[in-house]
């Protein structure tokens, strides 16, 4: 993967300066951050015995999301540990379902899911005393579940899925003051996750409009491969 092999190259031209960032004995810090991925894909039936629909799927864009990180620096390192937990919702509407006399029902789609992921960091050393650049990788699991309404009317989640996945990312840090600083990553995260969904029962009335729904279980997927943009606020305590 050619992202991958940028951040490789990335940090071995880091071992090639001499100077470290700031000195800081600061070695905890906490970051405010807002995100944006840049696509998903959500398949409605991933277990169809048809390999065709199996396959289908409707994209999701610009998922816009929010999160707080705690890092840990080692002292006299230019290592860290991060623990993190974020929060990622999107929905878009979709074909509505007709009925009789040119009536409609709104039909809207999407996802939520919580990602919490444990990241280790390198701080590559570079000249000055303001901006940084790091890298890292590390895991998580995700707690996510559909969200599919017709109408005034949501499919409940009766098994929410909780996925597992790796991410790499890059980044460049901008020191204001010694506790105050600004992040922005760039950050590849492999997510997936399923959730089974059911309405309670049929028909849903939306209005006067009687829409028939199954009220059998479904099964969906949720994927997301697209690049993830962070801007942090970090405050070193």
């Amino acid at each position: 993967m050619a992202y991958i092999r940028l951040l490789i190259v990335a940090g071995i031209v880091g071992f090639l300066f001499s100077a470290r960032l700031i000195a800081s004995d600061k070695t905890f810090s906490i970051a405010l951050k807002g995100s944006l991925t840049t696509g998903s894909q959500l398949f409605p039936n991933p277990n169809s015995t048809s390999a065709f629909q199996r396959a289908e799927f409707f994209p999701l864009k610009r998922i816009w999301g929010y999160g707080v990180e705690v890092r840990y620096r080692f002292p006299e390192t230019d290592l860290a540990i991060g623990v993190s937990a974020d929060y990622l919702r999107i929905t878009e509407s979709q074909r509505p379902i007709s009925g009789p006399n040119g009536k409609q029902a709104p039909v809207e789609d999407g996802y939520r899911v919580i990602p919490l992921e444990v990241t280790g960091y390198f701080i590559i050393p570079i000249s000055g005393e303001t901006i940084g650049i790091y890298m890292g990788g590390g895991a998580g699991t995700y707690f996510g579940r559909r969200i599919y309404r017709i109408g005034n009317t949501e499919a409940q989640t009766v098994d929410a899925g909780n996925g597992f996945g790796i991410h790499v990312l890059s980044g460049l840090s901008w020191r204001f003051t010694d506790f105050f600083s600004l992040n922005a990553e760039m950050k590849f995260r492999d997510l997936q996750f399923n959730s089974t969904n059911q309405f309670s029962s049929t028909p849903i009335m939306y209005g006067s409009f009687p829409v028939q729904v199954s009220t059998q279980p479904f099964e969906s997927r949720v994927h997301t491969d697209g690049m993830i943009f962070q801007l942090g606020i970090v405050i070193d305590i």
